[in-house]
């Protein structure tokens, strides 16, 4: 069975660098067998990927890119 590492790699993904948290907050917690990660936002490169309400300002194409984006960030928290 492929690692983590190995899985993001078949997939042509890397994981960013943790961006610090804006306010108090963890990125990521551990509780036994559960990870509880928050504040991730769909930023990428130090940049927001969209900002607005889905089907309004920001189109559903660009709502999965910020809702994947978001999920690398959360797996990137975790790791660290």
């Amino acid at each position: 069975m492929a690692t983590p590492e190995e899985k993001l790699a078949e997939l042509g993904l890397t994981l960013p660098e943790v961006v610090p948290p804006l306010a108090a907050y963890q990125p990521a917690v551990r509780n036994g067998d559960l990870v509880f990660t928050a504040g991730q936002l769909p930023a990428k490169d130090g940049q927001m990927l969209a900002t607005g309400k889905l089907g309004a300002e920001v189109s559903e194409e660009d709502g999965y890119a910020c809702a994947r984006q978001c999920a690398i960030n959360a797996l990137a928290a975790i790791k660290a």
